[in-house]
């Protein structure tokens, strides 16, 4: 089971590499990109499945296309919904094994935050 997830990360490193971005883990709590460097900044406290599922939410992001005129809260929902979209289809497409009810479990918790903020 460690080897799997050793190989999704080494897929997850590569895709961002022939991508032109780079992965970096912090002992920081928040998990973002940095879009100056084209970094992705992973805290470590999370489970290694936690983990690999973030790192491809902020992939989603990345590779967004929407951009709305204002910022709110809605916006901010629609965004997240839309790159833990995007992030499973990239999972999906590097042939990365999710187990969908954590992936959704995380999902809902993730957005909850920002839907309670």
């Amino acid at each position: 089971m460690q080897e799997k997830r050793s190989e999704d990360l080494k897929k997850l490193e590569e895709f961002l590499k022939d991508n032109g971005m780079s992965l970096t883990f912090s002992s920081a709590e928040e998990n973002y990109i940095d879009y100056h460097n084209d970094e992705i900044v992973i805290a470590t406290h999370q489970s290694h499945k936690h983990i690999i599922y973030t790192i491809l939410h902020e992939i989603g992001h990345y590779f967004l296309d929407t951009h709305f005129a204002e910022d709110s809260k809605t916006t901010t929902v629609i965004e997240e919904v839309l790159a833990w979209d995007r992030g499973y289809d990239i999972g999906q497409t590097l042939r990365i094994d999710i187990d969908d009810e954590v992936w959704n479990e995380l999902m809902k918790n993730s957005i909850k935050e920002y839907i309670e903020q």
